[in-house]
């Protein structure tokens, strides 16, 4: 019983670290210079709008699931651009622990 646990564990650990490594080559991969996709909104099933930066300029572009089209280009002044703040995994726990919500409420 003790050898199958620890067989577990084992295959646990390395399914951790082959997934890890598989993540990291892929954020190598993904990593491009002069494109970004800004953001994704999805408009019904298989079409989306992306927001994407081309060097300096923001564009525009409609994708469906056998075509991509080209719609506008962007004033960058007029997108809000703001990353939205990230709360990490242990903080959403908190909550849980705690027994609150995970929203900003006040409690009256």
């Amino acid at each position: 019983m003790i050898l199958l646990l620890g067989i577990f564990i084992g295959v646990l650990f390395l399914t951790y670290f082959a997934t890890k490594k598989m993540a990291t080559l892929n954020k190598k991969m993904a990593f491009n210079k002069n494109m970004q996709v800004v953001e994704v909104l999805q408009l019904a099933q298989g079409r989306y709008l992306f927001i994407v930066k081309v060097g300096k300029q923001y564009h525009l572009l409609g994708a469906g699931k056998e075509s991509v089209n080209y719609c506008t280009l962007l004033d960058e002044n007029k997108l809000n651009l703001e990353v939205p703040e990230q709360k990490h995994f242990h903080e959403y726990l908190s909550y849980f622990v705690k027994g609150k919500e995970g929203n900003d409420h006040d409690e009256k």
